[in-house]
Parts: C-alpha cells; sequence; structure tokens
C-alpha cells in the first residue's frame, strides 16, 4: 500500500506566514504577560507561579494544530490533547478516551469519549466534534498525515461514540497518541482564526499570549477536567533565546527552570552545580548524513561504501555529543522495535576506504561539499571530524553553512547535479513506529520530501510496504521486513547512519515532577511540574 510521503510544502509557508507575525495575544487576555512589561497574575488570588522553559528558536511556526509539524510540540502539547498518551515507559493511557475496543478482524476500532470535558472556550467535547477534528486534519494533509493511510472513515456513533474504521489492521493506538496529526482540538474555527494566534484546546493549559522571538506564555485552565491540586504551575513561559550563552546564564542564576536544547559541552559543567539536575534520556533522534546517490562521485556505491568506512563514528559520539550516543545497526535507533545488531554497521576502516576508492578510480580523491544548519554547531563539528578523515584518502571535504530554507531549496533543485552532496538531517519519528524512519527517509518519491539521498530501490519499498501492511497483525513479522530492508540500504550505503542521541536536559534541582518523554520529543508537561518547597 501506497503512503503519502513527507513534504516541506506546507512549512515553507507556514514559515512565510509565522515571519508575517510580530506577535499576538489571546484577545481575551492581556498581551503583556511574561514580556516583561507585566507581572502575571494568579489565577485564584495570592502570588502567580510560573516556570520558565528556555528553548533555541521561536518554536512556533503554525498556530493551527492540524499544521503543527514542528518544534510547536513544546507549546500545543500543553494546550491539546490526543485521545491516547503514550507514558515514557511506552504503556498507552487513557486522554480523551477513557478506553477502547477493537473488533476481532482489527478493522473497526471504538473509543469511549470522556463526558464532560470542556474546550478553552467552554465547548464541551464530543465524539463527533473530536471526528471533525481528527477527519479535518487528514483532509488537509498538512503535516503526518501519511501516518494515517488505511483508515477508511472516522465517525461518531452517538455522543461519547468514536469510531474509526480501516481498510486492514492497524497498530491504531501509536496513531491516536502521536506527537503529530492527533491532536484533537475544536473543529469549528479554520486555519485563519488558528493562526491568528488563536488556540481553543482541552489542555491544562490556554493561550495567554504570544511575542515572536520572546515569549509563549500559557496560563492554566481552570476548568481543565483532570482538576487541580494546587501545587501546579499557573503560568508556563517558553522563553525563547538565541544564544547559548544567555540561556546557560540562566540557568545557573535561576532565571531560567529547564533547558530544551544544551549545548552537550555544557552538561559537564551544570552537572556540578546543585542547583542544577541533569535529564539523561535514550531518545528516537537519529542524525543522518544523507549521500547524493544520484551525483558523481557519489552515485558509485564503491564510493559511498568507502566514505562510510572513513567516518571516524567513535569521534563524533565522543566530541560531539560528549559520548550521550550511540552508533546505530542500520538507520534505527535502538529504543525503537524493529532495530537488530544483525544489521549492517559500519566502523573505520582505512584499508577498506582506499582499496573501495581504488576499484572505483577515485585513489587521488575528488572533492564534495557538506550542508549543515547555520548556527548548529554540533552539526559543524559533525562535518570538521569528517572533513579531517577523509582527507587521509584525498578526498576534499567543503563545509556550507546554511539557512533551513536555503538548504532545502538546494535540495530540492531539479537539477540532482546542482544539489549537495552531503547533507546532515535530525531525525524522530511522527509516532513510534519505524515506518516514520523509512517511508520518509528512503522510499521513492517523485517530489522530494526527505529522501535526500535521492534513494530508489523497488526491492526497499516493498520490503517497507510489506512491513507497514502487517504492522497491525505481527510487530515481529514487521520488524523482520524492515531489518531487511535496512540490509539493504547499508549495503547501498545510502546514508551515514551516525548516532542516535540521548535527550539531556538541564532543569532546576527545585523543579518536580519532570520527566523527558521520548515519543513527544522536545516537548514539556506543565502540568505534571510543581516546585519543591
Amino acid at each position: 500500500m501506497n503512503m503519502k510521503l513527507k513534504t516541506l510544502l506546507c512549512l515553507t509557508l507556514i514559515v512565510c506566514m509565522a515571519l508575517a507575525l510580530s506577535a499576538c495575544a489571546n484577545p481575551e487576555t492581556p498581551s503583556s504577560a511574561g514580556t516583561g512589561t507585566e507581572t502575571p497574575s494568579a489565577s485564584s488570588g495570592g502570588e502567580p507561579s510560573y516556570v520558565t522553559i528556555i528553548g533555541e528558536d521561536d518554536p512556533m511556526l503554525s498556530w493551527d494544530p492540524a499544521e503543527s509539524w514542528a518544534a510547536e510540540i513544546r507549546v500545543l502539547m500543553n494546550v491539546y490533547e490526543t485521545l491516547v498518551f503514550m507514558n515514557a515507559d511506552g504503556e498507552f493511557e487513557p486522554r480523551l478516551a477513557e478506553s477502547w475496543t477493537t473488533s476481532e478482524d482489527g478493522l473497526t476500532w471504538t473509543f469511549k469519549i470522556r463526558e464532560g470535558v470542556k474546550f478553552h472556550s467552554g465547548a464541551v467535547l464530543t465524539a463527533q466534534m473530536a471526528a471533525d477534528s481528527l477527519n479535518r486534519t487528514i483532509e488537509m494533509g498538512k503535516s503526518a498525515t501519511y501516518m494515517w493511510d488505511g483508515v477508511t472513515d472516522i465517525y461518531a456513533a452517538d455522543d461519547t461514540t468514536l469510531v474509526i474504521e480501516c481498510d486492514h489492521p492497524l497498530a491504531l493506538l501509536y496513531m491516536v497518541s502521536a506527537c503529530y496529526t492527533a491532536y484533537i482540538y475544536n473543529p469549528e474555527y479554520d486555519t485563519e482564526w488558528y493562526n491568528a494566534c488563536n488556540c481553543d484546546g482541552t489542555g491544562p493549559y490556554k493561550l495567554e499570549s504570544y511575542t515572536q522571538n520572546s515569549d509563549v506564555v500559557l496560563k492554566k485552565f481552570d476548568d481543565y477536567w483532570r482538576g487541580w491540586d494546587g501545587d501546579e504551575y499557573d503560568y508556563c513561559i517558553f522563553k525563547t533565546v538565541y544564544e547559548a550563552a544567555t540561556a546557560r546564564q540562566m540557568m545557573l542564576t535561576g532565571d531560567g527552570d529547564l533547558w530544551i536544547q544544551c549545548p552537550y559541552e555544557y552538561i559537564e559543567e551544570m552537572s556540578r552545580d546543585e542547583n542544577i539536575k541533569i535529564s539523561n534520556t535514550v531518545s528516537y533522534q537519529t542524525l543522518y548524513a544523507y549521500l547524493n546517490c544520484l551525483k558523481p562521485p557519489l552515485n558509485d556505491v564503491r564510493v559511498r561504501q568507502a566514505l562510510s568506512y572513513l567516518t571516524p563514528y567513535d569521534d563524533i559520539i565522543d566530541q560531539v555529543v560528549c559520548g550521550y550516543g550511540t552508533q546505530c545497526y542500520g538507520i534505527l535507533p535502538p529504543s525503537i522495535w524493529g532495530y537488530s545488531e544483525d544489521v549492517l554497521q559500519y566502523h573505520y576502516d582505512y584499508d577498506k576506504a582506499v582499496a573501495l576508492l581504488k576499484e572505483a578510480g577515485y585513489e587521488n580523491g575528488f572533492t564534495i561539499n557538506y550542508t549543515y544548519n547555520t548556527g548548529d554547531g554540533n552539526l559543524q563539528k559533525v562535518g570538521e571530524l569528517l572533513k579531517d578523515s577523509f582527507a587521509k584518502a584525498n578526498i576534499t571535504l567543503e563545509l556550507q553553512a546554511m539557512t533551513s530554507d536555503a538548504k532545502y531549496a538546494l535540495a530540492r533543485g531539479e537539477d540532482p547535479n546542482e544539489r549537495q552532496d552531503i547533507v546532515v538531517i535530525y531525525w524522530w519519528p511522527d509516532y513510534v513506529d519505524p515506518s516514520s524512519y523509512f517511508f520518509s527517509c528512503f522510499h521513492s518519491e517523485e517530489n522530494i520530501g526527505f529522501n535526500l539521498s535521492y534513494y530508489y530501490n523497488e526491492e526497499v519499498d516493498a520490503l517497507m510496504e510489506a512491513a507497514q501492511a502487517v504492522t497491525g497483525e505481527s510487530i515481529e513479522e514487521a520488524s523482520k521486513l524492515y531489518q531487511q530492508a535496512q540490509q539493504i540500504i547499508m549495503e547501498d550505503a545510502a546514508v551515514l547512519s551516525l548516532y542516535a542521541q540521548n535527550y539531556t536536559k538541564p532543569y532546576a534541582a527545585s523543579l518536580e515532577g519532570f520527566v523527558d518523554n521520548p515519543a513527544y520529543p522536545t516537548a514539556v508537561f506543565c502540568y505534571d511540574l510543581s516546585r519543591a518547597e
């Protein structure tokens, strides 16, 4: 079965739209909260409590939960909820659906919608609203909607019964708990309303204000269905801090409570401060260096294999992520099902690399380029290590720092010979399923999405399609098929599978309840947080 493949078109439009906005706020609330012009007030009298979460960039590319497919997750996961939630142990918990059943043939799922749940607008959640919400997201096709392939109908049987029908058995709980395309929101509003910086979810916090490139302020929703015991924060402030040195100082002085993407070189220093704790969580996030399979000299598999043997994997892990990472066997991180140490893993081997280059007719070397995001020191370090290692085999690697827009524009150029030779991309799954890695990154595609190796292999396509089709019936069988596909991808050396990284986040020792959940990368669930006395 064919899947819709990822595309960045929607994100490009969203970025343009976001840049056109300087600031906006919920019209029913003051726009100054959390911006330094006015102190937030407590929701029930007394001094307000607020938690400050530091991020490296403005997370809000889109306010429409149907379009969200990027860093908005760290904010929107506090505003919106899903039918089911996957906890940090990988177990499914009821959320807006208090229970669920599946038919004997696995084709029909029935969810019991929780009664009495209110949206921030005061509207009461019904099964019809949940159905309309999911159907709108799927019909818009702007986010990771490929994951819904196989779903044939979503409808409300009555006010509290939501039915999802499929054309073959699906691992549906992974889908309805996903970090993208699974939000339940008020479907009465359109994209124009949402992207005017409006929100209407059922989550514990509602939007108070937004100042672009500065902060997003969320205020606790008094009528939240799970209730409040008094220890939670009145406000959550997501603060954009572009300079790592400034963010570091904020954490050390207590002006920040949690730092979402702290550079690894600061972790050791912060761990020595008695007022700071460090989370260290195995994640689903990988770093790929895609090799251009269509452009000489990398269109020769022997050259790509040579680069795979010239890559200093151990040095990259030690010097870039300071040991907080693992080299993968194949393309999957060791934390996700489908991973296997029986799949090919390359190691540095200079002699093998030189022999392959000689066999391919490149014993005198060549010059290629490496593109990465401007300002990302980790990716720059990876490039520098590759450059030094490749030079030993007479290969010159030119490093090119580019903005994200420029990098993707180059990668999607019409002429393969005008594109980059190597581009590095962080990857994490849209939901906890291997298909996100395979279909998005290595499946043949007409319009370039994230298959930036331009890798086209019908056998691999067939294996991943077969794996996706049987996932709902047998994870074990799907795993075997994914492992076969990985083996071929690695033998073809379509990508340098550099490492799966750990999430390491400094947070205030006084901050209680923080658990880093890798199923929702960079999300911080503020409802769980409180400050120790």
